[in-house]
């Protein structure tokens, strides 16, 4: 499957994800996984029978592995389902979609504005098909950093946010928005978070590694401490600083 059709398949996926959003009146969470909202099994419904009927294997936070394709497409239906769920507009639909060598085409989604930010190897990144870069910063002290975690002393950094969506955030840094994203207070985040994110960021030009020394590009279920910014001088600073 080429490139084009991969991406006209994500984006195929997330518009059946908002539609199937946009017709659901239902809220709170769904009993059947632990902190998954209903909205989550909606939006993971649609998504999933638009990438298996495509031929990918599907691995999704909300229903685990399946199908039997040589393309495997890593899904987060809703990123930041409980800001959806609670009604504060920032969430998006994140997928990831890897070959034997990686990431290959990326798309995350915002779900409130419908911003599309996507990556295909060795080609770039772009929002809404226009390319983006990092903002170049270097100096933490100025920084405008997003934080998945509980901050126990103030860093010295520029301004904090905490916005509870990782694959939206970590696009913000790829466009310049957010001059950083990183883990702090012990959390982390799970590959169908950040694999998209991380792939955009990095066809921008942003500098990504793992807090902890981890390696990011997993097929599995396991926690992850990506820390991206928009220079290297700045990952250093930030390490350097790092609550843990």
């Amino acid at each position: 499957m080429g490139h084009q059709m991969i991406s006209r398949t994500l984006r195929e996926a997330a518009g059946e994800v908002r539609a199937a959003l946009n017709g659901f009146g239902g809220s709170g969470l769904s009993g059947q996984r632990h902190g998954q909202y209903e909205l989550d099994v909606v939006a993971d419904d649609a998504a999933c029978r638009v990438l298996l009927d495509a031929g990918f294997s599907v691995f999704s936070e909300e229903s685990g592995q399946r199908g039997s394709g040589e393309l495997l497409a890593v899904v987060d239906p809703v990123d930041g389902s409980t800001n959806a769920d609670r009604g504060i507009p920032f969430c998006c639909i994140s997928i990831c979609v890897l070959d034997d060598q990686g990431p290959l085409v990326s798309l995350v989604e915002s779900l409130p504005t419908g911003v599309i930010y996507e990556a295909t190897r060795g080609k770039g990144a772009t929002r809404d098909g226009i390319a983006i870069s990092p903002s170049g910063a270097v100096d933490a002290s100025e920084g405008v950093i997003a934080v998945n975690g509980v901050l126990t002393t103030r860093p010295r950094w520029g301004q904090v946010r905490t916005l509870g969506a990782a694959a939206l955030e970590i696009c913000l840094v790829a466009d310049g928005a957010l001059d950083a994203y990183l883990q702090v207070g012990g959390a982390a985040i799970r590959p169908w978070d950040y694999l998209a994110g991380l792939q955009i960021a990095q066809e921008a030009g942003a500098s990504v590694r793992s807090a902890d020394g981890e390696e990011l590009l997993i097929r599995f279920d396991a926690p992850r401490r990506p820390l991206v910014a928009a220079t290297d001088a700045l990952a250093d600073a930030l390490e350097a600083l790092l609550p843990l």
